[in-house]
C-alpha cells in the first residue's frame, strides 16, 4: 500500500475497556494538536496491544510498522488483528514478514536494527579504535608495534581476539549511532528492509516496549524518522526508563524520540476494571545480627569523631576570615563525579538534587541584593600560599553563627536573609536546625526553623551532611592553613564510611559499607521462616511463592565489610539455604534457578528428575541432566545440544505453575522482564533496586490472573533491615520508602493510595525511638493480614466506576494538647467534644467554602475526612481536580500545623462548663442552667496562605471558621501585637502539633 491508496475499513469487533477509553481520549486530544508523539505506560494485561491496534485501526489510519524485542511479541501483535473486523481477510493487510510488508507489519527489533559484521570498513576503524588503546594503555609505543601485538594474538589465542575485535567494532558502531550515523552502520539485510517498508508508505511507528530504545535500537529508530518521512509515533511500555546508568546522551535522544508521558494507566484502574489481580503490600522487619549491630554503630563513632574534630579544633580568634577568603577561588567543574547528591530529609537517606551552582532559585536574586566580592587584583597574586603560620578558620559552630550572621555564601554576601536562604535553601535550613538542636542561640535576624518534630528526635544526618558539606567547601578548602586543609582532607575521608562523598561543587552518595550490611543483612533470609509459615498456612497447597534477590551470590564485597558479608549474603542461595533447613518450609520443595545454576530440594529431586525429562522429550529438546548431592539439596547440571538458561527457566517455570514445587528462589535478572507465571500468590522481595522500571517489573510478576483462581489475591512482601538508635540505622527503611514512591496499593479505608503509606499509615512517620517498640506490633499486624485475602480483595471495590487520576489527600495524626481536656466546641447545644476526625472536617469545611465564595474552588466540593488506624485521619476534596485538591491540601496542612511565621493567626476556643455544688445536688435536667461556662482560647492557628493575602480574603476565612471551628477573630502577625501573639503561643505550647502526611489516592 502506498500513502496514495484510500485505508479500508478496519473495526474493532468488541468493546473498550475504561482504562482503554481514557488512553483512546489522550490520543484523540493529541493528534488533534497535531502532535505526532504518543507515549504511553501501563502495565501489564492492561491491553496495550489493542489499544495499539485500535489507534492504528480507527484513529490514525495509516500503513504501520510495530516493533516488538521477541518473537513471541511479534506473533501476538499479527494475533490480536482476530479482534478486528473488514471487508477483506486480515491476512492481506498482516504480515510478519520483513520481506513482505502490507497495511500492519510486525516485526522485531532486531529485524531492523542488525547492525553489519565484519565488512572491511568497519573491521578497518574496529581496528584504529583497538590500536590507539593499546597505545594509550601504554601496551604499544607505535600503530606498528600495535599491529603486531594484535596479529600475534589472533595466531595463538583466536577465541580472545574474536571478542576483542566484536567489541572494538561495538565501539565503532556506538560511535557513530551517537552521531546520527547508525543508518550506515546496519547490515545490508536491515537496509532492503527499510527501503521496503518506505516503499509501503508506512507513516506510523508503534514501538511495543519502548523502554528497550535507550541504546543501539534507538539510535537506528531515531535516524529512521527522516527516512520514513517523519512518521507518527506510538511508543508503549510498563517501565519507562531513567537515566540510572544509562549514556546521557542515549537517555536524552529517547527522551526527544518518544517526548514526555502522555498517559500513564495506574496498575489499580486496571484491577478495578478486572483485568488485574489485585493485591496488598506487606513489610516485615528485622534487626541486624549482633556482629552487624557492631559494626553499624560504629558508625556513630566516626561520626561523633568527625564533629569533635570539627567542633573542637583550635581557631584564631578575631572576626575576620581568613586571607585566602577574600580571592575568589574558581572551582573546576570538569573533575566532578556522577551521583546523587544529598538533601535535608525526613529519615535521611540520600536523593538527587542542584548543586551549587544548578540552585533553581539563583535566578530569582537580584544582583542589588548580593554584594560581590571585590574582583582580584593581578599584582599580588590573588591566592595566599599554604602556610603553618596562616590564619585559620573558626570551629563549625562560630563558623555557622558568623555565616548565618553575615549571610555569606562562598565568594558572596548577601543583603536580606530571605535572598541568602533562596540561594542556598538547603544548608541554610540545615545550619539553623543544626544549632538549635544543640541549644546555640540564633543571630538577631535570622528566624528559627519551626520544626513539626520535638527537637530531640529531629535525624542528624540529613541536618549534619550539609552542613559539614559546607564548611569543607566554603571553609576549611579555601584556608591557607595546612592544618585545616588537613581537617578538610581528614572529613571528607570520614563521611565515605557514612556513604557520603564531597566533590568541588556538592556532595553525593556513595558505597557506604553500613548501608551494604543492612541491606544484604543476613537476618534477612531468616525473615522467609515466618512470612512463608503463615502463607502456607492461609493458602495450603495453593500457595504458588516466589522469592527474588539481586544476584546468586553477593557481588564483591568491599573490604570494610568483608568479615560481616560472606559471598552468599543477600543472595538467593543464602535464601535457598534457610528454607531447604527449615522442616516446614522444606515441605514447599524449593527450587532455585539463576543463569548458572539450578538447585532442587533433595526431597523433590527424583520426582523433578522425572518430571524433567518428560517435559524435555515433550518438547523436543536434545538434554541430558545430571544431579550432584549437597547438603539438603542436589545440584542440578545439564548437556546437550539445547541445555541453557531459557530452557531451564521455561521448564520450571512450567513445573511451578502445576505444583511439583511450591516456591521458587531466583535473581531479579532472570524473574524480572519477560517472565510470566499467572500462579504466583506470593512475591517476597529482597532486592536492594529502587528504580522505577525495575521495581515495577518485578511487582508485575504477581498480577496475573489465574483463571482457575478468580479470587485471587497476591500479597507482596519486602523484607526491611533496622537498627534505628543509630543515625545510618535507617538506611534500609529509607531504600523501602524510595521503592515505593511511585507505587499503588489499597489501604485499610478503602482507598488506593500511592507511596509507603498505603502499607501501614504508620510507615510514613516512623521515629527512631518509636520504632523498636512499634516493630513487633507491624510484624504481627502484617502476618495477620495474610489470612484476610477476601476482606482485602474487597477493599478494591472491583467493578465500581473509579476516576482516572489521582487525587491529593491530608494524612495527619494530631496531638492532643491536655489544654482542651474537658471542653466542647463553643456552640450551643454542643454536647460532644471534638475528636480529630470531627474537627479536622470542621477546619477543612471552612476553608473549602471560604475557596468557593473567593471563587478559587470552580464547584462546591465535599470535605470528607475519616478515621484510620493508629490514630490517623485523612481528609480530602470529593471529586475535585489535581490543581484544586493540591491547594486545599496545602492549605489545610498550614492551618493545622506548626505556626511558622504566618501572616495572619487566629484563636481557635473551647467551652468549659464550671459546676457548684447546687448544680451537683440537682438533677442534671434542672442542674444545667445553674452551671457557669466560659470560652477559652486552647490553640492558635495560621491562617492558610492562600487565605491570608488581604483583609478581604482574611474576612472570608473569619466567618467560616467562626461558623464551623469557633468564635474569634485573626490578628496579623508580622509584627506589633500579632507578632507578639504568637511568640506567646509557641511558648505556652499553643502552636498544633502533629504528624502531617501529603499524599495521592487513586479513587
Amino acid at each position: 500500500m502506498t500513502s496514495s491508496d484510500p485505508f479500508p475499513s478496519i473495526k474493532f469487533r468488541g468493546q473498550l475497556r475504561p482504562s482503554q477509553v481514557q488512553v483512546r481520549d489522550v490520543a484523540q486530544q493529541q493528534l488533534s494538536r497535531g502532535e505526532r508523539q504518543l507515549h504511553i505506560v501501563a502495565p501489564p494485561g492492561s491491553g496495550k496491544t489493542v489499544v495499539g491496534l485500535y489507534l492504528w485501526a480507527e484513529m490514525i489510519k495509516r500503513p504501520a510498522l510495530v516493533l516488538s524485542p521477541n518473537s513471541a511479541i511479534q506473533s501476538q501483535w499479527a494475533a490480536r488483528t482476530d479482534l478486528f473486523e473488514t471487508d477483506r481477510p486480515m491476512s492481506m493487510l498482516v504480515s510478519t514478514s520483513p520481506d513482505e510488508p502490507k497495511l500492519l507489519t510486525s516485526l522485531t527489533y532486531q529485524a531492523v536494527t542488525l547492525p553489519r559484521r565484519g565488512d572491511d570498513g568497519l573491521d578497518h576503524a574496529a581496528m584504529s579504535l583497538w590500536e590507539d588503546r593499546l597505545i594509550s594503555k601504554g601496551q604499544a609505543q607505535d600503530p606498528a608495534e600495535a599491529k603486531v601485538w594484535i596479529r600475534d594474538l589472533k595466531k595463538h589465542n583466536r577465541d580472545y581476539y574474536d571478542e576483542r575485535l566484536s567489541a572494538y567494532r561495538k565501539s565503532v558502531r556506538d560511535e557513530a549511532g551517537l552521531a546520527g550515523e547508525s543508518f550506515e552502520m546496519l547490515h545490508q539485510s536491515c537496509l532492503r528492509t527499510w527501503q521496503r517498508l518506505r516503499d509501503e508508505g508506512v507513516g506510523l511507528l508503534i514501538l511495543d516496549e519502548c523502554h528497550h530504545l535507550v541504546g543501539h535500537w534507538g539510535r537506528v529508530l531515531s535516524d529512521a524518522m527522516q527516512y520514513l518521512d517523519d512518521p507518527i509515533v506510538v511508543g508503549l511500555t510498563a517501565t519507562p526508563p531513567d537515566g540510572d546508568g544509562k549514556v546521557p546522551a542515549d537517555f536524552e535522544r529517547y527522551q526527544e524520540f518518544l517526548g514526555p508521558i502522555d498517559h500513564d494507566v495506574p496498575v489499580p484502574a486496571v484491577v478495578r476494571d478486572g483485568f488485574l489481580a489485585p493485591y496488598q503490600d506487606l513489610v516485615y522487619f528485622v534487626r541486624p545480627s549482633e556482629a552487624e549491630l557492631r559494626f553499624v554503630a560504629q558508625a556513630d563513632d566516626h561520626l561523633e569523631e568527625i564533629l569533635q574534630a570539627v567542633t573542637n579544633k583550635p581557631a584564631d580568634n578575631g572576626d575576620e576570615e581568613p586571607a585566602a577568603e577574600v580571592a575568589p577561588v574558581e572551582e573546576p567543574e570538569a573533575d566532578e563525579p556522577e551521583g546523587e547528591e544529598l538533601k535535608l530529609q525526613h529519615l535521611g537517606g540520600t536523593e538527587a538534587v542542584y548543586k551549587d551552582e544548578d540552585n533553581p532559585f539563583a535566578d530569582l536574586i537580584s544582583e542589588e541584593e548580593v554584594e560581590q566580592e571585590p574582583p582580584a587584583q593581578p599584582e599580588p597574586p590573588s591566592v595566599v600560599e599554604t602556610v603553618d603560620e596562616a590564619p585559620r578558620v573558626k570551629a563549625l559552630i562560630p563558623w555557622l553563627v558568623q555565616t548565618l550572621e553575615t549571610r555569606r555564601h562562598a565568594t558572596s554576601t548577601f543583603k536580606t536573609w530571605s535572598s541568602f536562604h533562596r540561594r542556598d535553601p538547603d544548608f541554610a535550613d540545615s545550619a539553623r536546625v543544626f544549632l538549635q538542636t544543640r541549644h546555640i542561640e540564633l543571630p538577631a535576624e535570622v528566624p528559627p526553623v519551626v520544626l513539626e518534630v520535638p527537637i530531640e528526635e529531629v535525624p542528624q544526618i540529613p541536618v549534619i551532611i550539609p552542613v559539614l558539606d559546607r564548611y569543607v567547601r566554603h571553609g576549611l578548602r579555601r584556608s591557607a592553613n595546612a592544618e585545616d586543609r588537613a581537617l578538610a582532607d581528614r572529613v571528607i575521608s570520614g563521611l565515605r564510611m557514612l556513604g557520603v562523598q564531597i566533590t568541588e561543587t556538592g556532595c553525593q552518595a556513595c558505597a557506604s559499607p553500613v548501608g551494604r550490611v543492612l541491606a544484604y543483612s543476613s537476618e534477612k533470609a531468616k525473615a522467609l521462616v515466618p512470612i512463608l509459615t503463615a502463607e502456607m498456612a492461609a493458602l495450603g497447597d495453593a500457595i504458588r511463592a516466589v522469592v527474588v534477590t539481586d544476584f546468586e551470590k553477593t557481588a564483591a564485597t568491599i573490604s570494610e565489610v568483608e568479615h560481616l558479608l560472606s559471598s552468599e549474603a543477600g543472595g538467593a542461595i543464602a535464601a535457598f539455604r534457610v528454607m531447604v533447613n527449615d522442616p516446614k518450609l522444606d515441605e514447599l520443595d524449593p527450587i532455585l534457578v539463576t543463569g548458572s545454576s539450578v538447585l532442587v530440594d533433595d526431597d523433590l529431586s527424583e520426582k523433578f528428575e522425572a518430571a524433567a525429562k518428560q517435559w524435555l522429550a515433550d518438547a523436543g529438546y536434545d538434554a541430558t541432566l545430571t544431579f550432584d548431592a549437597e547438603v539438603g539439596f542436589h545440584v542440578v547440571s545439564g548437556s546437550g545440544r539445547d541445555w541453557c538458561p531459557r530452557v531451564y527457566v521455561e521448564m520450571i517455570t512450567d513445573l511451578f505453575q502445576r505444583g511439583l514445587t511450591k516456591c521458587l528462589v531466583g535473581t531479579r535478572g532472570l524473574l524480572g522482564e519477560g517472565w510470566d507465571a499467572n500462579k504466583i500468590n506470593v512475591l517476597i522481595d529482597l532486592t536492594t533496586v529502587t528504580t522505577s522500571m525495575t521495581v515495577r517489573q518485578l511487582r508485575g510478576r504477581s498480577f496475573r490472573l489465574d483463571p482457575q483462581v478468580p479470587e485471587k489475591l497476591a500479597d507482596n512482601w519486602d523484607v526491611v533491615c533496622l537498627a534505628p538508635e543509630f543515625s545510618k540505622g535507617l538506611d534500609d527503611y529509607a531504600r523501602f520508602i524510595k521503592k515505593h514512591q511511585n507505587i499503588f496499593g489499597v489501604t485499610d479505608d478503602a482507598v488506593i493510595e500511592k507511596g509507603v503509606g498505603h502499607v501501614h499509615p504508620a510507615l510514613t512517620d516512623l521515629r527512631p525511638e518509636l520504632l523498636e517498640g512499634s516493630v513487633r506490633d507491624l510484624n504481627r499486624d502484617m502476618l495477620s493480614r495474610v489470612t484476610l485475602r477476601r476482606e482485602t480483595r474487597d477493599l478494591w471495590q472491583i467493578g465500581t466506576p473509579y476516576e482516572g487520576t489521582p487525587n491529593h489527600t491530608l494524612e495527619m495524626r494530631i496531638k492532643e494538647s491536655t489544654r482542651e481536656s474537658g471542653g466542647f466546641p463553643p456552640f450551643a447545644g454542643t454536647k460532644e467534644p471534638w475528636s480529630s476526625e470531627s474537627l479536622v472536617q470542621a477546619i477543612g469545611e471552612s476553608i473549602a467554602r471560604t475557596m468557593v465564595e473567593l471563587k478559587m474552588l470552580k464547584t462546591p466540593p465535599e470535605v470528607v475526612a475519616k478515621s484510620r488506624a493508629g490514630g490517623y485521619v485523612r481528609v480530602l476534596l470529593e471529586d475535585a481536580s489535581d490543581e484544586d485538591s493540591r491547594m486545599f491540601v496545602t492549605a489545610l496542612h498550614e492551618a493545622l500545623g506548626p505556626l511558622n511565621r504566618p501572616r495572619y493567626i487566629i484563636p481557635r476556643k473551647l467551652k468549659f462548663v464550671r459546676t457548684n455544688w447546687l448544680s451537683r445536688m440537682l438533677p442534671k435536667m434542672l442542674g444545667q442552667y445553674l452551671e457557669k461556662s466560659e470560652d477559652k482560647t486552647v490553640m492558635v492557628h495560621a491562617v492558610p496562605n492562600a487565605l491570608a493575602k488581604n483583609k478581604e480574603t482574611v474576612e472570608v476565612y473569619e466567618r467560616y471558621w467562626n461558623e464551623y471551628v469557633s468564635p474569634g477573630f485573626p490578628v496579623f502577625a508580622l509584627r506589633g501585637e500579632g507578632e507578639d501573639l504568637m511568640r506567646e503561643a509557641l511558648k505556652k505550647g499553643m502552636s498544633p502539633e502533629g504528624d502531617f502526611h501529603e499524599k495521592e489516592i487513586f479513587r
